[in-house]
Formats: C-alpha cells, sequence, structure tokens
C-alpha cells in the first residue's frame, strides 16, 4: 500500500522533470538561434571582406551586412572594390548598398532565382600611363565574385542613382566623361537555357543623364549563356551642349566649339563573334572657338578655321546641321568602316535630304552572315523625303523601376 501511493507522488514529480528539461533545451536552442542571428551578419562580412581581398590586383570591403531571415534576403552597405597600389584615385566600383532577395514571385513556379537591388552605385573606368594607376578589368574574374557573393541565379537587376565614368589621363586635354543619374534594370539573366525558347532572352534598359545635360537611353537583348556575344541594342542620345564636350573635342579632333548641340541615333547586333551597326552623329549650330583662345598656336587655328569651313560647306541650311551615317561590321578585334557610304551619307544630308533623327530598326542579329560568308557595313534604307519618327518599341521605353511582378 506504501509503494502504491509513493509510486502516485512520484508520477507528477517525474513529468514536471521531462517538462521542464524540454522547457530547458527549448530555452537552449532559442538562446543558440537568437546568438546566430545576431552573430550571422559579422560572420557574413568577414567571409565577403576575405573573398574581395583575393581579387587579383583590386581589394575591397564592406562596412555592414544586414540580414533579413523572414524574406530570405541580405543587404550589403558601404560596399567599395579599389585599385592596389594607390595609384588610381577613384574606387573601381562603390555602392551604397547592394539588397539581394528570394524572388518570392518565382517559387511559385517552383525556381529558385533571387533579385538584387543596387542603390548608389558607382563604377570608375580609369586609362593611364601605367598599369598601376590604369583600372579597366572587366573579365570572367567579376563574375566568380559575384557567384561568389550571390550564389543563387540572378533574374532580376535594378540600379538606382548610379554613375558611370571613364577617365582617360593619356590624352591631351584628358577625356572625362561620365552618366549620372543611372537607372537600370536587366531581366531574364539566368544561368541555364530559357524555358520559352526565345533567341534573347535577357533584356536591359539603361537611362541617365551625361556631360552637357544630355538625355541617355539604352535597350538592348542579349543570350547571357552564348558562347560568343549575342545581343541587340540600340542607343539614342539627344540634347547633349557641345561646349560640355570641348576636352573630348580637343583630343580627338584638335577642335573646340563656342555653342552648339550633339545628338547620336546607334544600333548594333551580334552573333556568331561578329557584328553590325551604325551610327548616325548630329552637330546642330555649331559655332567654333578660334579666335577665342591665345594660347593656341598658328596650326590649331589654322585647322579649326578648315573644320569651321567644311561644316559651312557640308550642313544642311535649313536645319544648320552636319550629319552623317556611319556603317561597321566585322569581327570582333577587326573592324570595317563604310567610308564612302559615311562620306555620301554627309553629302546628301548637306545638299540633297536631312537624314532623319530616328532610329532606324534595321539592325538584327538574325541577319549577319555566318563566318563563311564576308560581312560588310550595312547598307542605309532608301528614304524618300524625311520619316516622321517611329513610336517607341516596347523595348526602346524605360523598363518599370523595382522586382517584376
Amino acid at each position: 500500500m506504501d509503494t502504491s501511493a509513493q509510486r502516485i507522488r512520484e508520477r507528477p514529480r517525474r513529468g514536471w522533470v521531462g517538462s521542464r528539461r524540454w522547457v530547458i533545451g527549448a530555452i537552449i536552442l532559442g538562446v543558440l538561434l537568437i546568438a546566430a542571428r545576431i552573430a550571422l551578419p559579422y560572420v557574413m562580412r568577414t567571409q565577403i571582406n576575405r573573398r574581395l581581398a583575393r581579387i587579383p590586383e583590386y581589394g575591397g570591403h564592406v562596412d555592414e551586412v544586414h540580414v533579413a531571415l523572414w524574406r530570405g534576403a541580405y543587404a550589403l552597405r558601404g560596399v567599395a572594390v579599389v585599385k592596389t597600389g594607390g595609384a588610381a584615385d577613384e574606387p573601381f566600383f562603390s555602392a551604397r548598398s547592394i539588397d539581394f532577395s528570394l524572388a518570392w514571385r518565382e517559387l511559385f513556379r517552383r525556381k529558385f532565382v533571387s533579385d538584387i537591388l543596387v542603390d548608389g552605385a558607382r563604377l570608375n573606368f580609369i586609362k593611364a600611363r601605367t598599369a598601376e594607376g590604369s583600372q579597366l578589368a572587366v573579365d570572367r574574374r567579376w563574375q566568380e565574385v559575384v557567384q561568389d557573393i550571390f550564389p543563387i541565379e540572378i533574374t532580376f537587376f535594378e540600379i538606382t542613382d548610379g554613375r558611370l565614368r571613364y577617365i582617360d589621363r593619356t590624352s591631351k586635354p584628358e577625356i572625362d566623361v561620365f552618366v549620372n543619374d543611372l537607372r537600370a534594370v536587366a531581366t531574364g539573366l539566368r544561368n541555364r537555357r530559357d524555358e520559352s525558347g526565345d533567341d534573347l532572352p535577357a533584356r536591359l534598359t539603361l537611362q541617365g543623364e551625361t556631360n552637357g545635360k544630355g538625355r541617355l537611353l539604352i535597350a538592348g537583348v542579349a543570350e547571357p549563356l552564348a558562347t560568343q556575344p549575342h545581343f541587340e541594342f540600340r542607343v539614342t542620345l539627344q540634347g547633349v551642349d557641345l561646349p560640355a564636350l570641348n576636352d573630348l573635342l580637343r583630343s580627338l579632333a584638335r577642335v573646340d566649339v563656342a555653342a552648339g548641340t550633339f545628338q547620336l541615333y546607334f544600333e548594333m547586333a551580334a552573333k556568331d563573334g561578329r557584328f553590325q551597326g551604325y551610327a548616325k552623329p548630329f552637330f546642330s549650330h555649331m559655332k567654333f572657338n578660334f579666335l577665342a583662345d591665345p594660347n593656341k598656336n598658328l596650326i590649331e587655328k589654322a585647322w579649326e578655321m578648315i573644320a569651321s569651313g567644311l561644316v559651312m560647306v557640308l550642313k544642311n541650311k535649313p536645319r544648320d546641321e552636319l550629319a552623317m551615317r556611319v556603317p561597321f561590321a566585322g569581327e570582333f578585334g577587326q573592324t570595317q568602316v563604310g567610308i564612302w557610304a559615311t562620306i555620301t551619307s554627309m553629302l546628301r544630308n548637306g545638299f540633297i535630304e536631312a537624314l532623319p533623327r530616328v532610329l532606324e530598326h534595321t539592325i538584327k542579329s538574325s541577319a549577319i552572315p555566318p563566318p563563311s560568308k564576308p560581312v560588310g557595313p550595312p547598307v542605309a534604307p532608301p528614304t524618300t523625303g524625311t520619316p516622321e519618327p517611329k513610336p517607341s518599341t516596347p523595348d526602346e521605353k524605360p523598363a518599370p523601376m523595382g522586382p517584376k511582378p
């Protein structure tokens, strides 16, 4: 009797002991998870900084890492990649933040892919007289860095408030061209074949403001997995104040201007190592500055007077505009420029019919001949009168900012 009563008294005590063990275990597990969550950003920052430090000829660091487990995301704050040696005074790449997150919209389609949003990106290319002072490398080693830091397939990429800059310190005067307020959206950036069968599944839209307050718009499509470049893209640049490009004009053409505007329409396509395209530059209301600079020697002033005279003769008088169409084609590393076609188009613009200030939509990668056939600069399509500008096609419109719905 006593034994039974003792067992009855011990039963709840044993149950309490078992429950207490589970509670203690749960508390310990919770504490460990909280500690791991607190330590995770610091561990990730350490590992990312170690990876950036291993880039050949470059070094980098990340100031902070923020983790958002509830949305499967992490963000890098204060990112910078610099050329080692200290000769380059601008970082090769920097960004206020880079946000990497799972694309939940794709999970419902059983696809494990990601979005990357970059804010305040700065990319500086520098050409200097020494290798230590130059930073121009964009090759496979950078792809490896991106794959290590963002290991999941990237399908959507967006840049806001970016800046792209190119400095050539080997020219005289130095060339410094840039795109400010850069906004770019790229979609379809996959590392496996597109299921839709689209030959050019990746799409890119880039817009920004250049030197001289020019409005730049680039729209293109591409095949990221092609063994050789396979793409089509169009460039429109409008409203550039020419005097803002005087350093570039002095370096390339040995002239500078006091007034004028510049526009450019450009198309290019590539496939199987070959490419075709054209450029249509327009110089409007140009006034040369050959008498205003007392530091110019006689030869420089004479050349500017000759250039001014040629522009006066060849420009389209009603528009006060010099324009030409420059076709080009070839294989990468070997370009053919249609010199006679360029001269003919300039004469036609000046004396017969003004070139239309529009994209022609005539350059397609599917029209590039295979390597066994010769390729030449594309011929301008015949025109009868100045056509009205075409409405923008979908691939020319700025893509909406923010992740795809």
